[in-house]
């Protein structure tokens, strides 16, 4: 992560500031992909280079009186967009949790299954997106103490809303999330509820995931993985009363700095696979 801080002279703008600075951090992959049905960003393709890059630029101020308050750019391109991706946020913090206002993720995002892959291949997908789950939101507040974990979401447009939970005990944790989507299509609203449960044992890591809603079917899916050194093994599994399924395996080798990751599925009848480099700053 870069840090830059302004300069003493911009902070006497206002005597009631104690501390501001700004933040930017990102990350980044690359490498190719391959669908069987063709790739979303060029349907005429079967593989082609992929590309993502995101950074996040952080501007925080802290009060007086001890309050928080922030703003962020979330500066995204790849090789599915037109590279003009900034999403933003504003947001006040304190005592009380962290209250966002701007282009948000809503609650139920933060709890999903793990995917397969560099960018993921979307096996993922066949459980959270058959379950009807497709809310927004523009307002979010966040609070954590101890093990506990609570977040509510909303969009004062669409009138959509998350209610989240989640507890961590350390080797194990799960996470329970209620969603209404207002209008989900000309006829009718959708409830869901999304319940993921997970735990880690020394090299091997589990998750359970089991969604239901109103307009949609139950599904499920399962992730598990192994590390040893600086390889990781994953697999995922994904099903609906659709009959619809997705599976995969990954590999990924931790360079120290970035990460050589590939995977190769099965998603919705058709194979699917990417690989490439990953990393953080």
């Amino acid at each position: 992560m870069k840090k830059v801080l302004f300069a003493t002279t911009a902070l006497v703008m206002s005597a009631g500031y104690a501390a501001a600075d700004v933040t930017i951090s990102g990350s980044a992959n690359a490498g190719f992909k391959y669908d069987e049905g063709g790739l979303g960003y060029a349907p005429s393709k079967k593989a082609a280079a992929w590309y993502e890059i995101d950074m996040d630029v952080v501007g925080t101020i802290e009060s007086d009186a001890g309050l928080t308050f922030g703003a962020s750019v979330d500066l995204d391109s790849d090789s599915d967009s037109d590279n003009k991706s900034q999403d933003g946020e504003v947001f006040m913090s304190g005592s009380f949790g962290t209250f966002t206002i701007g282009e948000l993720d809503p609650i139920g995002d933060d709890y999903g299954l793990s995917d397969i892959g560099l960018d993921g291949i979307g096996v993922d997908d066949v459980a959270e997106d058959s379950s009807g789950y497709t809310t927004s939101a523009d307002i979010r507040w966040d609070y954590a103490v101890g093990a506990v974990t609570l977040g509510v979401s909303a969009d004062t447009v669409s009138e959509d809303y998350d209610l989240g939970a989640k507890y961590d005990a350390g080797m194990f944790w799960g996470a329970l999330v209620y969603s209404h989507d207002e209008d989900y299509t000309a006829t009718m609203d959708n409830n869901s509820v999304q319940l993921t449960v997970g735990g880690s044992f020394d090299a091997f890591g589990a998750e359970l995931y089991v969604a239901d809603s109103d307009a949609g079917d139950t599904s499920y899916g399962v992730y598990g993985s192994y590390t040893t050194g600086a390889l990781t093994l994953a697999a995922a599994y994904a099903k609906n009363d659709a009959d619809d399924e997705g599976y995969g395996i990954d590999a990924a080798y931790d360079l120290g700095g970035a990460t050589v990751k590939g995977g190769v599925g099965k998603v919705m009848d058709d194979t699917v696979a990417d690989f490439g480099v990953k990393f953080s700053f």
